[in-house]
């Protein structure tokens, strides 16, 4: 598979994700602290700040064994996927990135508890 399909695979599959989320958390909508727009802009933000370090790291590392196929066995490409991983990870604990699942946990929280009365 050529890396641009790859790529393009990847945008394909976090589009189908984020929409599903999306979808599924209309019922959440009206309890978040700015609506359908707000939860849209949360659940972009945290999904965009989540993927971006580790996607990068992965296509960079696949063009690199692209252009030197002799590295393919390197260990520094195989370290390089635990450093993706662990920097997706890390990523999820940037303020910034908590601020926006938090507001969203919060607001499924709220349907849940306005269904119970």
């Amino acid at each position: 598979m050529q890396t641009w399909q790859s790529f393009l695979l990847v945008i394909v599959f976090l589009t189908v994700a984020i929409g599903l989320r999306y979808m599924l958390g209309r019922a959440a909508f009206a309890f978040h602290p700015d609506g359908a727009t707000g939860y849209l802009r949360d659940l972009l933000l945290e999904t965009a700040v989540s993927y971006v370090p580790l996607l990068v790291i992965i296509f960079g590392v696949k063009l690199y064994i692209d252009a030197n196929p002799q590295q393919a066995e390197s260990p520094l490409v195989f370290a390089s996927i635990g450093i993706a991983v662990v920097s997706m990870l890390l990523a999820k604990r940037l303020p910034l990135v908590k601020a926006a699942s938090t507001r969203m946990m919060k607001a499924r929280h709220d349907r849940w508890e306005a269904l119970k009365q």
